[in-house]
């Protein structure tokens, strides 16, 4: 089993992090840091911060149950913004090579309702991304999808010439990514504690949600212009997952 990353989850001020405080810091920041921060949260998540009530008593729940997993890594800064947005969804924008913010919409946590583990899973694929290093970068990501970024590159020129084979090959690229997110983030999740097949009621929520269940032809050709997987293929990325949780936990146990 490959050794778990590890991450730092601490406070981010500034795209730049030049200013950093520990999450539960009780230090006093300065007005003009504060107005950063906020300037920075609403650029970046189009929307204001929440900073009290059960929705972020929940998000703080799971982040320590990460970090007690995740606290060793000082390379990576990871800031995690609740913010008060209608939108399902939840990413991450790296700033740089090692410092990121990930936005997770209240509607996202109104979403999950009372399944704390789906939404810790999602919140340890964002990690993921935040910590995968070598998709942050357009050689790391061509070298990460490989040969499928070629064949998407051949579709692209048939249906849209020069521009469309460069679109089209970096859609390869970024589903390789989320595939890569989702196996990271499976790490992080499992170990905190987490229920593994959580993980997978994640996708089966959001499958329900958007209707993405089809994977027949038309259901592949509707997905040639998405960034992600289909979530049928990324649910079946996931069993690959839980099935070689299952046979290195029986292996430690023997």
């Amino acid at each position: 089993m490959k050794p778990v990353i590890l991450l730092c989850l601490t406070m981010l001020l500034v795209p730049t992090a030049l200013a950093q405080l520990p999450a539960q810091s009780t230090v006093a920041q300065p007005a003009q840091a504060q107005l950063t921060k906020e300037r920075v949260i609403q650029q970046v998540c189009q929307a204001p911060e929440i900073t009290s009530g059960s929705e972020f008593d929940e998000m703080r729940r799971i982040e320590k149950k990460v970090a007690a997993v995740v606290s060793q890594d000082r390379q990576h800064h990871v800031y995690v913004a609740l913010v008060n947005s209608e939108v399902i969804n939840a990413w991450d924008n790296n700033f740089n090579m090692t410092s990121s913010m990930i936005c997770v919409p209240v509607a996202m946590v109104h979403f999950m309702g009372d399944a704390e583990g789906e939404l810790a899973f999602i919140l340890s694929h964002e990690i993921g991304h935040a910590v995968d290093d070598q998709c942050k970068t357009q050689r790391g990501r061509a070298q990460a999808a490989g040969s499928s970024a070629s064949t998407g590159a051949f579709l692209g020129a048939l249906v849209g010439g020069s521009k469309g084979a460069a679109a089209a090959s970096r859609l390869p690229e970024q589903r390789t990514c989320e595939a890569r997110a989702d196996e990271i983030g499976f790490k992080i999740y499992t170990a905190s504690g987490y229920n593994p097949f959580d993980a997978a009621g994640a996708f089966g929520r959001l499958e329900m949600y958007s209707g993405d269940t089809g994977t027949g032809i038309i259901a592949h050709l509707n997905a040639l212009g998405s960034d992600h997987p289909m979530t049928p293929d990324r649910i079946k990325h996931m069993r690959t997952l839980l099935i070689n949780y299952a046979v290195q936990n029986a292996s430690s146990k023997q």
